[in-house]
């Protein structure tokens, strides 16, 4: 189970070994590592239908999900692993993620400790490629106010890992956000001390209904069709310098 972290501790660990240059892909299909362009491509699709006359309301409660698991809720399905993508960032060169984030059971929020990551999504519409924040597509239909405009953050915060008995093979050890389907967050579902979401949002937004917290919806008008093929271009942010792609642009 610990396989693609392993692979990250032998960079870390031995830091005269050669860095790779060049586009690498070390876990297979999904995941690749552009080391000269310091960025981590993850390829996915859209797997809800905004635009669908007899189900236009699409909640949304996460970014990007695997495994199919919260597809049915979720801006990108991505063709890997959480797990996967939390070694990639490691092997890329951030640091170690410090915590996810939490909702305690008195209410209490725990926001996702650890480095800054910007999240633009690529994809193409009307045969011109866009680069825009997943979170430009998301809106509260109650007000319009759209959830890019209030300068949400993503954290590299890591899952956390659970064992389970089984009767047939012993104790087996679980990478949560791959047991819940939750890469990148939106909601946090996370509980006490164990944080699911490898990549998590600041502020921190609760899955459950009655919190007061605001319902997130995909907004028809800019979400990409269903099934539109999208590659998440992650980097490691720098605090001076500005992200376009996260700007809320209106369509003409």
């Amino acid at each position: 189970m610990m396989r693609p972290l392993l692979i990250s501790f032998v960079f870390i660990a031995y830091p005269g070994l050669a860095q790779p240059e060049g586009r690498v892909a070390p876990f297979g299909q999904g995941v690749a590592i552009e080391f000269d362009l310091g960025v981590v491509e993850v390829t996915g699709r859209v797997p809800v239908d905004a635009h669908a006359a007899e189900t236009p309301d699409v909640w949304i409660e996460v970014v990007a999900e695997s495994g199919g698991i919260r597809d049915h809720e979720a801006l990108v399905q991505i063709d890997a692993s959480a797990r996967d993508l939390h070694a990639a960032l490691l092997l890329l060169g951030a640091e170690e993620p410090g915590e996810a984030g939490a909702i305690r059971a008195d209410g209490s929020r725990r926001s996702p400790r650890g480095p800054e990551i910007r999240v633009v999504a690529r994809y193409v519409r009307d045969g011109e490629t866009i680069e825009e924040s997943p979170l430009a597509w998301v809106i509260d239909p109650e007000t319009g106010d759209r959830l890019i405009d209030l300068g949400p953050t993503f954290v590299f915060g890591g899952s956390s890992e659970r064992a389970f008995e089984d009767e047939r093979l012993g104790e087996q050890t679980f990478y949560m956000a791959d047991v819940e389907g939750v890469a990148i967050g939106l909601c946090t579902f996370g509980t006490g001390d164990d944080g699911i979401e490898t990549i998590g949002l600041v502020p921190v937004f609760s899955p459950d209904t009655g919190s007061g917290d605001v319902l997130w919806y995909a907004d028809p008008d800019r979400i990409p069709e269903f099934d539109t093929p999208i590659t998440l271009v992650l980097t490691l942010a720098d605090p001076a310098a500005p992200d376009p792609a996260a700007e809320s642009v209106e369509p003409e």
